[in-house]
């Protein structure tokens, strides 16, 4: 949808600014990006349906940083984790739910 396109991702030490077609400019902290990664491990594991695994701890979000962004075709970014992490498919619409739902 036009209405959730950037114009620009643009990444911090901590976090990621989106400007979006609508002039709404939004910030989203990497511990929020991670911890709400839409890839099916990352939602298995929220949902308890991967018993082997636990969400990891707060500390380990604090030290997580963002190695890169890279583009999915006219409508996604992956995002690429500094613990290798990089199977999430961040929808723009999805991106811009998530800021939307910030206080």
């Amino acid at each position: 949808m036009q209405q959730f396109q950037p114009t620009r991702i643009e990444r911090s030490s901590k976090s990621l600014k989106i400007e979006w077609k609508d002039s709404d400019q939004n910030e989203l902290s990497y511990h929020l990006l991670r911890q709400k990664c839409p890839c099916a491990r990352c939602d298995a594991i929220r949902l308890g349906k991967d018993p082997f695994q636990i969400l990891p701890s707060d500390d380990f979000f604090e030290n997580l940083s963002l190695v890169d962004i890279q583009r999915v075709g006219r409508y996604a970014v992956r995002l690429v984790w500094s613990d290798g992490h990089r199977t999430g498919i961040y929808t723009f619409e999805f991106l811009r739910e998530l800021s939307e739902a910030q206080p």
